[in-house]
Order: structure tokens, then C-alpha cells, then sequence
């Protein structure tokens, strides 16, 4: 689980919640939640999610995984990935 200080700003995976398994930007906090575009920075919808509810995304290659294990759920748990 991941604090404030655990997090830079940039790609997390969103782990609770409605958007459970998007890929999101982090882009600020109020201190108490971390603000996370649901795409693309700044032009697309964002929401407020306690930081309990994101993990940071650490390179190009996690986040293709993430993106591959969302769009393929059934393939996943085969596989075990």
C-alpha cells in the first residue's frame, strides 16, 4: 500500500475502488488524496482517491503488463501472471 511519500507523481495502477485496474496519472495531492487523470494528464476526467487505492507504475514494461493483465483477465489467471 502506497503512502504520500512513497509516490512520484506520474503512471499508477489503480488497486480499489470503481477504477480498480486503470492506469491513471497522478498528477497532485491535497495532502490527505492523490489527484489521478484517468488518461491522458490534463484533458482527461481525474478523481480524488485515497493513496491507499494506487501503486506506482515503475516502468514502460509494468505498465503494458498492467495493461495486458486488465484487457485479459481470464488469460491471466491461466497463465498466472
Amino acid at each position: 500500500m502506497a503512502t504520500m511519500e512513497d509516490l512520484d507523481f506520474g503512471p499508477v495502477l489503480i488497486t480499489r475502488g470503481k477504477h480498480k485496474g486503470t492506469i491513471g496519472y497522478y498528477d497532485d495531492t491535497n495532502g490527505r488524496s492523490a489527484l489521478v487523470f484517468l488518461g491522458a494528464p490534463f484533458v482527461s476526467p481525474y478523481v480524488w482517491l485515497p493513496f491507499k487505492s494506487i501503486e506506482p507504475v515503475g516502468n514502460a514494461a509494468s505498465l503494458e503488463i498492467e495493461v495486458f493483465r486488465k484487457d485479459n483477465p481470464e488469460l491471466c489467471e491461466i497463465m498466472g501472471v
